[in-house]
């Protein structure tokens, strides 16, 4: 009887199961994968459903060639809908989006690859732009404290944290490598550059130092080797004249091989 009992059982589970399976699929729709990579994963995968002899596309998958997830959501007339998720290529979680739309827009969450979070859900959302396969390429937040535009790498690292005001740039503005170093740092008033300007090599050290004023470069600017090593400097008047060249080493003569003094 026992034997019996437990023989019933497994089959509503296995019943059940497929049912579930049935279901998912059916709700999914019909895979067809647009393109893959060179080692035979799927790159991108489209799920259709035929309504009165027409075809929509009811949701979409973007994989790496690793066969982790890059993106995935939802279609309802060809318009991107519900909660779409964006991944780094290590399978961690960059951002989220809810395409039903709120009284407050679309609700963004978006992460550096450090796990910070640069958007929050609760932030206004000004402007969105996608590469062409659909990434998420900038995203803009303008509230009554902040407004910030985000600018990322077709990877998803962060390539520009700029602050705005009035949609010009005003205050510091950093760009960075894809590797996650910063490329440069400046700041801006009214969208133009005042303050503060470092360059950095692609290791983190820095090459240039200096400052700008209403635009124009004043004072000392500093230059440096890779290895920290100082590489000349300049120095500007205070309406950005040079009084000082830097010191190249390079020495220039004319045609008769007397040496030019720059």
């Amino acid at each position: 009887m026992r034997h019996n009992n437990l023989t019933s059982l497994l089959s509503k589970v296995i019943i059940l199961s497929l049912i579930t399976v049935l279901s998912f699929s059916c709700s999914k729709g019909s895979k067809e994968i647009i393109s893959s990579y060179e080692n035979g994963n799927p790159k991108l995968v489209y799920y259709t459903k035929t309504e009165k002899g027409i075809k929509k596309k009811v949701s979409e998958q973007m994989f790496y060639e690793n066969g982790k997830i890059r993106y995935e959501g939802n279609f309802e007339n060809n318009e991107r809908t519900g909660k779409w998720s964006y991944n780094f290529e290590d399978g961690t979680k960059f951002a989220t989006c809810n395409f039903t739309k709120s009284k407050s827009g679309f609700d963004w969450e978006v992460y550096k690859a450090d796990k910070t979070k640069l958007v929050n859900s609760k932030d206004k959302i000004s402007g969105v732009t996608f590469y062409t396969d659909g990434c998420l390429a900038r995203i803009m937040i303008k509230n009554d404290k902040q407004e910030k535009e985000y600018r990322f790498f077709p990877s998803f690292n962060l390539m520009e944290d700029r602050t705005m005001r009035g949609n010009v740039l005003n205050g510091q503005t950093l760009s960075f490598y894809e590797n996650g170093h910063i490329n440069s740092s400046n700041y801006f008033k009214n969208g133009i550059q005042d303050g503060t300007y470092i360059l950095y090599y692609e290791n983190g050290s820095q090459q240039i130092k200096g400052n700008y004023r209403q635009d124009n470069r004043v004072g000392k600017w500093e230059y440096f080797k890779q290895d920290g090593s100082p590489d000349g400097e300049e120095i500007y008047g205070e309406d950005g004249s040079i009084i000082k060249q830097r010191e190249t080493g390079l020495k220039y003569f004319d045609k008769d091989g007397n040496e030019i003094k720059l």
